[in-house]
């Protein structure tokens, strides 16, 4: 038995929203499994799909189209039906941008002003910084961060942590700052029409190099979705003296996991 391997990248800046994407499958015989790995070209988004060979009986050729409702991107498979996914974080190798240095960063203005984050909740103690890309709409309008009521955000810490679902925002902060937990979002500002992350555009990152200079008990920077890791990567190096962590995103976008596998990933921020 063969694992095969299939990398797609959904780029709607090339194709219509209805044309359908081909993955080759002439050579998955009756025994082997197929993987497809799905990525999008403005990151946010990465999912693995697993088939068995028997089930392809004998197919050339499988195709699947990409629908985007409600913030959330969809894949719908035509003819076959995949056994699981889930993401598949660094196992497909997607070219880096080249790093663009944080003081360099010029704004193009594209008729409206930019969105700004948050400030950073943390203290002296903080030892896990979770950075996200920057607030949703739900968020920018309450000022919390991850206020939109399907983020699983609060629920996931709430979990792998053991404690007390905190519901006012203050109880929030105050459990962030318990459990030695700091956010904080990659971008400063930026422009972005809705939520997506795909929609991100013209970003200026926050100093985050200097958070770390001045929060010496840090050890784990953990990406809350792989949009905020690729940002992080585009304009900061990375510390030798720092764990980072890739998670799938708390989003309501992100439909790939169970709530119970999201846990699971999640927990890897506090080992």
């Amino acid at each position: 038995m063969a694992e095969i391997i299939r990398n797609r990248t959904i780029r709607p800046s090339t194709r219509s929203a209805s044309s359908a994407y081909k993955i080759k499958t002439d050579n998955v015989g009756s025994g082997d499994i197929l993987i497809v790995n799905i990525d999008h070209e403005d990151g946010g988004f990465n999912q693995s799909y697993t088939f068995k060979g028997v089930e392809l009986g004998g197919r050339n050729s499988i195709h699947f189209k990409v629908k985007e409702t409600s913030g959330n991107i969809i894949i719908e498979w035509s003819g076959v039906e995949p056994l699981k996914s889930g993401s598949f974080g660094k196992e497909v190798n997607i070219p880096k941008p080249k790093k663009i240095p944080a003081t360099e960063k010029i704004i193009k203005q594209v008729g409206s002003n930019p969105k700004t984050s948050f400030p950073p909740i943390a203290d002296k103690d903080t030892e896990i910084l979770i950075l996200g890309t920057m607030p949703g709409e739900k968020s920018l309008l309450l000022q919390e961060y991850y206020a939109h009521p399907r983020n699983k955000f609060w629920k996931i810490l709430s979990s792998i942590t053991k404690e007390p679902f905190p519901f006012t925002y203050k109880e929030k902060q105050a459990f962030l700052l318990k459990n030695k937990l700091g956010i904080w979002d990659v971008a400063h500002s930026a422009h972005r029409n809705g939520s997506l992350d795909s929609a991100i555009q013209n970003e200026v990152p926050n100093d985050i190099a200097g958070f770390i200079k001045s929060h010496p008990k840090l050890k784990v920077i953990a990406f809350n979705g792989a949009k905020a890791e690729s940002l992080f990567d585009r304009y900061f190096d990375r510390s030798g003296k720092i764990t980072y962590v890739s998670l799938p995103s708390s989003s309501p976008a992100n439909t790939g996991f169970a709530f119970e596998s999201l846990g699971e990933r999640w927990k890897k921020i506090l080992s």
